[in-house]
C-alpha cells in the first residue's frame, strides 16, 4: 500500500473546486431539486455582513376587475403593488481533519478524489443538516404563531397505544397536501425518517425506483414525489406511558429552499506541526465555507442566536423565524405520525 502525505498532494485550488463540486453532487436535497442555488444570493453574502434582505412583491390579488363603460367621469382607482422582504443569516464555518482521521494511506488511483470527496461528503451532510433542522424551526413557528396550518397531525399523545390511523398511509399524504388548497400540485419532494419509510414500503406506497446512473444514489418516489431518507428526521417522544414517539414527514416543492456561498479569504489550508506525535510530525487540513441555506416565504428573525452564525440548535427554534409569504404560496407541508 503506497503512503501518500498531505504535503505531496495539496493544492488549495483543487481542493476548494473540487470539494465544493462534489458537496453539490452529494446534497439530497439539491439533487431533487428542493435546494436551488442562487446568483444573487451568491453575491449578496460575498459583499460582507452575516445578514441580508430578500425583497419580494406580493400576488396581485383576487380583487374583480372594472368593467369598462363610456362614462367619462368616471376613472380606475389603482391598486398597489405590496411588497415585502425576506431575512437570510449567513453561516461561517469550518473543519479540520488530521492524517488520523482521514487516512494517511491512501490505496488509491487518485489520493486527492478520495480526500475531497470525504470532505465534500462531510459538508453536504452538514448542509443537509442544517436545511431540515430550518424546516424544524418553520415547523415550530408555524405551531406557535399560525394555527398549524401547514401541518396535518394525526399523532396521538395521550397514554394509549398508537394505531394505524395515527401511522402514514395514502390518504394521510393526501389530506396533508390540502393543506395548500389547489397549490398542492407544486409539492414534489418529501423528506421521510427511516421508520416511516420502512412502513411505506410494507403498505406499497413507493413507486418504481428510478435506476441509478453515472454512480448517482438511485432515486426513490412517491405519486411522482422524489423521497429522501434521512434518519436526522429524528423521532421525537411525547413522554407518555406508553411512550409515543412522532414523525414529521416533510412535502417540498421544487425551490423551497435557496442556497448561495459567501466569499471566504482561504477556503482550504494546509499545516504542518513537526513536533505533534513526539517529533514524528502530523499534518492538517483546514476547510472553510460561507453558506446561505434559506426557506422561501419566511424570514430569519436572528431574535435567539448567540455568536456570528446560527448553529443547528438554534435554526430549529420558534423564535428564529416568521412566514412572510401567504400558505398558499409556501410549498411546504408537514404530516406528524407515531410512524
Amino acid at each position: 500500500m503506497a503512503t501518500v502525505a498531505l504535503s505531496d498532494i495539496y493544492n488549495p485550488l483543487v481542493f476548494a473546486a473540487s470539494a465544493q463540486e462534489k458537496q453539490l453532487e452529494l446534497n439530497r436535497f439539491i439533487a431533487s431539486g428542493v435546494m436551488v442555488g442562487s446568483p444573487v444570493i451568491d453575491a449578496m453574502a460575498s459583499n460582507g455582513g452575516n445578514i441580508g434582505e430578500l425583497p419580494f412583491f406580493l400576488p396581485l390579488g383576487t380583487t374583480e376587475p372594472n368593467y369598462s363603460n363610456d362614462a367619462p367621469g368616471t376613472s380606475s382607482t389603482p391598486l398597489g403593488l405590496g411588497d415585502g422582504k425576506m431575512v437570510y443569516r449567513l453561516a461561517t464555518q469550518n473543519q479540520s481533519w488530521s492524517v488520523m482521521d482521514i487516512s494517511r494511506e491512501i490505496a488509491l488511483i487518485d489520493p486527492v478524489e478520495a480526500i475531497t470527496s470525504r470532505i465534500a461528503q462531510y459538508w453536504a451532510t452538514n448542509n443537509e443538516r442544517r436545511l431540515i433542522e430550518s424546516a424544524r424551526g418553520i415547523i415550530a413557528d408555524n405551531i406557535a404563531n399560525d394555527s398549524s396550518d401547514m401541518i396535518n397531525d394525526i399523532s396521538i399523545a395521550i397514554d394509549t397505544a398508537a394505531t394505524d390511523a395515527n401511522r402514514i398511509d395514502g390518504d394521510a399524504v393526501i389530506d396533508t397536501i390540502q393543506t395548500m388548497g389547489d397549490h398542492g400540485e407544486m409539492l414534489s419532494a418529501m423528506a421521510v425518517h427511516s421508520v416511516i419509510y420502512r412502513r411505506m414500503q410494507k403498505l406499497n406506497l413507493l413507486d418504481t425506483l428510478i435506476p441509478a446512473s453515472d454512480g448517482k444514489v438511485a432515486i426513490r418516489t412517491y405519486q411522482g414525489k422524489v423521497v429522501i431518507v434521512d434518519d436526522s428526521l429524528v423521532g421525537v417522544s411525547y413522554g407518555t406511558t406508553p411512550v409515543n414517539i412522532y414523525y414529521d414527514t416533510i412535502l417540498f416543492g421544487a425551490g423551497e429552499f435557496v442556497s448561495g456561498e459567501g466569499r471566504v479569504n482561504v477556503p482550504s489550508e494546509f499545516n504542518r506541526l513537526p513536533d505533534a506525535g513526539n517529533g514524528g510530525g502530523e499534518e492538517r487540513l483546514y476547510s472553510r465555507r460561507a453558506d446561505v441555506i434559506h426557506p422561501l416565504g419566511f424570514q430569519f428573525l436572528s431574535a435567539s442566536v448567540a455568536g456570528q452564525s446560527a448553529t443547528q440548535a438554534e435554526l430549529a427554534l420558534a423564535a428564529n423565524w416568521d412566514r412572510v409569504y401567504n400558505r398558499k404560496n409556501v410549498s411546504f407541508a408537514v404530516l406528524r405520525t407515531n410512524g
